[in-house]
């Protein structure tokens, strides 16, 4: 029983740095693409990536002192927390509108700013360089690869396509990292109750 208490353990240490460092991965994802959600999806990825972080903390602590209060806790919070982010995901962010990428584009267009768009996206045009072409307009430096005008330094893709693949993409991501951190966040959480009963059992067994 002592021996598969120290596995489950180090597993439990274990997984709860990777939860961590997926956490800490998710916040920096996070801040890198925050026009991929609305503000308030954003905030609360935000807050419970954070919640995330310290719970994991909270385990590794827990696992280390072997303490069964500490354990019990994480083991609850992490199955609250798991249960939030799957009815978040599936009530909020699954059925979440992306951003309108031909209204971002027609708005640049027509004011003439297209150049930050085409360089972020390595795109050209709304449709295609061919837009530049049909109003007899140079096309810009912004349209070629590091600036370089050269034909084969051209950007071939439109910037509404490749502005709505961004945000397309950027949803999907933030699904896929919201499902994986469900996920283990449950695992965690059965080791924890784990855990919990066999620290409790040690500490009996001690007393006689």
């Amino acid at each position: 029983m002592g021996c598969a208490t120290t596995v489950v353990k180090i597993i439990s240490i274990a997984l709860n740095t990777i939860l961590a460092l997926l956490a800490l991965g998710s916040i920096g994802w996070i801040a890198f693409n925050s026009d991929t959600g609305t503000e308030q999806i954003i905030i609360a990825s935000y807050v419970s990536s954070v919640l995330i972080m310290l719970l994991a903390f909270m385990g590794i602590y827990a696992a280390i002192r072997e303490s069964v209060c500490l354990t019990a806790t994480a083991a609850v919070l992490l199955l609250v927390l798991a249960i939030l982010q799957i009815l978040a995901t599936c009530l909020f962010i699954q059925p979440m509108k992306v951003e309108n990428a031909q209204k971002h584009v027609d708005v640049a267009w027509q004011a003439n700013n297209m150049d930050g768009i085409q360089q972020i996206f390595m795109c050209c045009g709304k449709t295609s360089a061919q837009d530049y072409v049909h109003l007899n307009q140079a096309i810009p430096p912004s349209c070629y690869a590091e600036l370089q005008q050269v034909p084969n330094q051209l950007y071939i893709k439109g910037c509404v396509d490749e502005m709505q693949n961004h945000y397309d993409n950027g949803k999907m991501a933030l699904i896929i990292a919201s499902w994986v951190l469900v996920a283990f966040e449950l695992i965690c959480f059965g080791i924890a109750v784990f855990l919990g009963i066999s620290f409790r059992n040690k500490q009996r067994r001690m007393q006689f």
